[in-house]
């Protein structure tokens, strides 16, 4: 269940642009805070596909600026139930100073709802909550780093003698 941690989309590329943090370096920090931004944002639909779901990317902020934040349709199911309702924010309780809804109007009172118990994706969002640690935002990466640990593990014991080096910039 560990996610990637670097990301940079281009849009000739794949459809998509954007990065999940305000810029390359942040993106590139390996700890937790992709989960963070995960579940402390209100994630919206950027260009909702109707024909195919996973073309959606979702957004945070103004998705108008040169650095738009973006998560990819498979990001955002990692810990919210967009199967039967994508259309939908991820925190409809975070507001602007002046009380103005993080949402987008016509999501403002559709919150993604997030895994039951009895869902198969429902073991992906517990495993979100363990690298967070906590409920609050915090520095302990201990429970990420040590899931990563075991994945890197599980990875080299499996023939992947030829990984290579994270680019320096996207």
């Amino acid at each position: 269940h560990i996610s990637y941690n670097f990301l940079c989309i281009f849009l000739q590329f794949s459809g998509h642009h954007g990065t999940w943090m305000p810029n390359d370096k942040l993106a590139q920090v390996f700890d937790k805070r992709f989960y963070q931004e995960l579940v402390s944002r209100s994630w919206v639909p950027r260009q909702p596909s109707i024909d195919d779901p996973l073309k959606t990317d979702w957004t945070t902020g103004d998705p108008n600026t040169d650095r738009p934040k973006m998560m990819l349709h498979t990001d955002i199911c990692l810990f919210y139930n967009i199967e039967e309702n994508g259309n939908c924010c991820t925190r409809t309780d975070l507001f602007n100073t002046n009380g103005e809804s993080h949402c987008r109007p016509e999501w403002e009172n559709n919150q993604c709802s997030v895994y039951d118990e009895d869902h198969p994706r429902w073991e992906a969002s517990e495993a979100v909550k363990r690298y967070l640690g906590a409920p609050r935002v915090n520095d302990d990466n201990g429970n990420f780093y040590e899931a990563f640990r075991m994945a890197w593990l599980k990875a080299t014991m499996n023939g992947m003698h030829d990984l290579k080096p994270v680019m320096d910039s996207c």
